[in-house]
């Protein structure tokens, strides 16, 4: 893996399979990471999404449907509210 870092304004590149940090004076940090890594992080990211829209809807769920309206009447009040 090639990596670029810099020391003071001179960069470098160095040859290793630890991910390095980049940094430049005030601005945004970023750290280099194999694909592995990467496909892992999205994949964490994506089951966390996952369940967090399953705890939403077990929570709609469990609200009940008493005050609830279905897509075509939701629908059909926007299109009155606009006439």
């Amino acid at each position: 893996m090639h990596a670029r870092t810099l020391r003071g304004d001179r960069p470098t590149l160095r040859r290793d399979a630890t991910p390095t940090i980049i940094a430049r004076r005030g601005k945004q940090e970023v750290v280099v990471i194999d694909i592995q890594e990467y496909q892992r992080l999205c994949q964490i990211a994506e089951n966390a999404e996952e369940a967090w829209l399953d705890q939403l809807a077990d929570e709609a769920e469990s609200e009940g449907t008493e005050a609830s309206v279905s897509l075509e009447e939701m629908a059909a009040l926007l299109r009155t509210q606009q006439c």
